[in-house]
């Protein structure tokens, strides 16, 4: 079946958006919602004539990486502290955190002392194995359909997941079921209106279905049972850029007229539960 806007359903019109890097892009002519033209069965037969190759080892994302971490830990840490400090200015008593595609755990470390409870969701067998045995994580190999916690969570985190998946909506409301009331949803997504340097960086195609802009993203967790207290655009690739001699002036430049502008090609949203 061919893939139609989540957030306005089949009977929403659509038109072409042009291609990006040879895979063909449609735009809600309802919400404006960009996304994948194709269905979930081409979509995984390209995965699977993708795996093990270089282009599907070339889409995982930076922060994935134990060695990378290791050489830019104060770049990581940076990002974690700011997302910490975002979440508790609206929630400051949050004691249980599950995070969504956690990967290799870095993030739930990093909350060690701030939280009784770090749990994540993570379907890749070896970042899951990482973040167990190195950190003594509480890291579950369950998809999130199938994933039932032993209580409701105060917070939880998806970082670089949402655009990826078939079904954002039925995802979002299954977040909003594993929440408190009153509880919060970090999201973290490509900006499809951001600033990108160098152009066409952020794509992801076709590994992101949805290219999500503030107003597509806001509107699809407002259909999910929450409501948007904030929005921020950060910088994607930053450690990309660092691995190949560091930003130049004019990549230090955009970036900061990226986050002072709300204009980064990442998108976060803070969501309270309804």
């Amino acid at each position: 079946m061919e893939r139609t806007c989540p957030i306005c359903g089949p009977q929403a019109p659509a038109r072409s958006y042009g291609q990006r890097s040879g895979f063909p892009l449609m735009r809600c002519g309802s919400c404006g919602l960009v996304y994948l033209k194709g269905s979930a069965a081409e979509a995984e037969a390209f995965y699977q004539d993708a795996a093990g190759t270089k282009v599907n080892r070339d889409a995982i994302q930076y922060w994935s990486f134990p060695d990378l971490y290791a050489k830019h830990q104060s770049i990581f840490d940076g990002f974690f502290l700011e997302r910490w400090q975002r979440l508790s200015a609206f929630r400051p008593d949050m004691r249980r955190v599950l995070d969504v595609g956690c990967g290799y755990g870095f993030f739930l470390k990093s909350l060690q002392g701030w939280v009784e409870t770090r749990h994540g969701i993570e379907i890749s067998p070896e970042p899951a194995r990482y973040a167990r045995e190195v950190f003594g994580l509480d890291v579950s190999e369950a998809p999130i359909e199938e994933f039932t916690p032993d209580a409701p969570y105060d917070c939880l985190v998806m970082c670089d997941v949402l655009e990826h998946l078939e079904q954002p909506l039925d995802v979002v409301r299954r977040c909003r079921d594993m929440l408190a009331a009153d509880g919060l949803f970090f999201v973290q997504v490509p900006n499809l209106v951001g600033f990108r340097l160098p152009p066409g960086h952020g794509w992801g195609l076709p590994h992101h279905i949805w290219q999500f802009s503030p107003p597509c993203l806001a509107r699809l967790l407002e259909q999910g049972g929450f409501r948007v207290e904030a929005w921020y655009t950060g910088v994607l690739g930053v450690v990309g850029v660092h691995e190949h001699g560091g930003p130049t002036l004019a990549q230090r430049a955009m970036w900061w007229a990226a986050r002072r502008f709300r204009q980064g090609n990442r998108l976060m949203m803070v969501a309270r539960r309804v």
